[in-house]
This record gives structure tokens, C-alpha cells and sequence, in this order.
């Protein structure tokens, strides 16, 4: 629009300088060489004419800015949209390493260690006190009939990054195998479905509810650690601190702790403490 804009005041001034040629060459037919420079001069000195020269500069210089700016957008639309595909690669990357490397293919790869959507962790996160203080069945439950299924079709839709389907099937397996042996994996994926979609607030209470309802699930760690993350995203710097400081105090040496230490470095500097 701007270069239109520009090229059409070219032709006007171009225009310009034609009819004042000609009027010039009507009117000074009988004029001696001198009258007739003198009068070329008179036209080229005019203000409307130079006013005319500066307006095509300032178009010229505001359509350079405005190029720069456009670029730069451009530049970091496609920087924005590279990190987006970068991502779904790594949490497909993830998810099928969770499917190859736990027994019972896509089903049984919500148990294993690691998480496909959010920071990858150690399933040895969870200290080995844990379940003779919590009274907690160490060995795993039988996987009930029907269970298997519904967990693989909730778990592909979040494969799939289909969040809202896969929140959903993953509420009603819960609703259906409270006590199954995936149950505790399931209520994990969910507090992670929240997380991805920027839902930290409910992301809280899903990762909450793992730690609450299942004491002996290796994926404890990992909830504290998304709690303390999902609380530093709502600006609610003091409660994510003590989120933090309780996860490196609960699972010491772990990834998660050291992820933690990273996250509470940042917000100590940012308070100057």
C-alpha cells in the first residue's frame, strides 16, 4: 500500500514537471536563453515542489521502517512456530518411548518412568521409605477387565495431543477403575493434560489429587514439581517457593530437586533475595 502510495506520487510529480515543461516552453518561446533559466529556476525553487520532494522522502523512509518491522514479525512467527513443532515432536518422541519401553505396549506406558508432556524425570524419584511409612500396597493391583482398554483409548487421545477428549476419558476410567492398576498413571496424564493447555489452576488440583490418593506411585516427584511450576505460572511466587522447598527437602539428589533448585534460583533473583 505504501509503495502505491509512493509510485503514484512519483507520477504526479513526473506529471507535474511535464505540464510545467510545457507551459514553460508556450510561455518562453520569445524569451532570451536567460529569462529562460531564470524561469526554469523559479519552477525548481518552488515550495509546492519542494514540499512534494520531501513528502515522497518520509514515505519512503516510514516504508523502510515499516519493512523492518514486518520482518521482524515474520522472524519471530517462524521462530515461534519451529519451537511449537519442536515440541509436539519431542512429546511424540516421548510417548512412543514410554509405549516401546514398558510391558504391555501403549497401556502399560503410562506406568513406566518419564513424562511425554512435561520435563522428563526418573521413576526413582520416589524415596524407598515411602511405602512402609504410608501402609501402601507395594506390589501392583490385577488389571481388571475392560481396564487396559480404556486406559489405551484415554492415553492415544492424549498421544494424539486431543486434551479436552483425553481429560475426559481419562476422568471417566478414573470414575470406573478408582483402585486399577493404572489409576494413580491416569490421574498423572490428567494433571499434565491441564498443564499443557495453560490450565494451571486446575493442573494443581489433578497433580494434588495423585499425591492424596495414590502415596506409592513413582510419579509423586514429578506432581510436586509441576505444582510448584503451575503456581510460579499463576504469579503466586510464594507458594511455588514452598512447593519447591518441599520437593527438595521430600526427594533430595533427584532431577525433579534440581529442576526445583533451578526455578527457585530464578525467583529469588527476580525478589533480590
Amino acid at each position: 500500500m505504501m509503495q502505491q502510495i509512493i509510485t503514484k506520487t512519483v507520477i504526479a510529480m513526473v506529471a507535474g514537471l511535464g505540464l510545467a515543461g510545457t507551459v514553460v516552453a508556450q510561455d518562453t518561446s520569445k524569451m532570451s536563453v536567460d529569462q529562460r533559466l531564470s524561469r526554469m529556476e523559479q519552477l525548481l525553487n518552488s515550495q509546492g515542489l519542494v514540499d512534494l520532494l520531501l513528502k515522497v522522502e518520509s514515505l519512503q523512509t516510514e516504508l523502510q521502517r515499516l519493512q523492518g518491522q514486518n520482518e521482524e514479525q515474520l522472524h519471530a512467527l517462524q521462530e515461534l512456530k519451529q519451537r511449537q513443532r519442536d515440541l509436539y515432536i519431542d512429546i511424540d518422541r516421548r510417548l512412543l518411548q514410554l509405549e516401546r519401553s514398558a510391558p504391555g505396549g501403549a497401556a502399560a506406558a503410562g506406568a513406566a518412568a518419564g513424562s511425554a508432556i512435561g520435563q522428563a524425570s526418573s521413576s526413582a524419584a520416589q524415596p524407598a521409605t515411602s511405602a512402609a511409612t504410608s501402609g501402601a500396597i507395594t506390589t501392583a493391583p490385577t488389571v481388571l477387565e475392560g481396564e487396559q482398554e480404556a486406559y489405551q483409548e484415554a492415553f492415544n487421545l492424549l498421544r494424539e495431543l486431543r486434551y479436552d477428549k483425553a481429560t475426559v476419558a481419562f476422568r471417566d476410567f478414573l470414575k470406573t477403575y478408582p483402585n486399577g492398576r493404572y489409576a494413580h498413571i491416569a490421574q498423572y496424564w490428567l494433571g499434565e493434560a491441564s498443564y499443557a493447555q495453560g490450565d494451571f489452576k486446575q493442573a494443581i488440583q489433578d497433580y494434588r489429587m495423585l499425591i492424596d490418593n495414590y502415596p506409592s506411585s513413582p510419579k509423586l516427584a514429578e506432581a510436586m514439581l509441576k505444582i510448584g511450576y503451575s503456581e510460579y505460572e499463576l504469579k503466586n511466587t510464594q507458594a511455588a517457593q514452598a512447593s519447591l522447598e518441599r520437593l527438595i527437602q521430600t526427594y533430595p539428589g533427584t532431577t525433579e530437586a534440581g529442576q526445583a533448585q533451578n526455578l527457585l534460583k530464578k525467583i529469588r533473583l527476580k525478589s533480590g533475595n
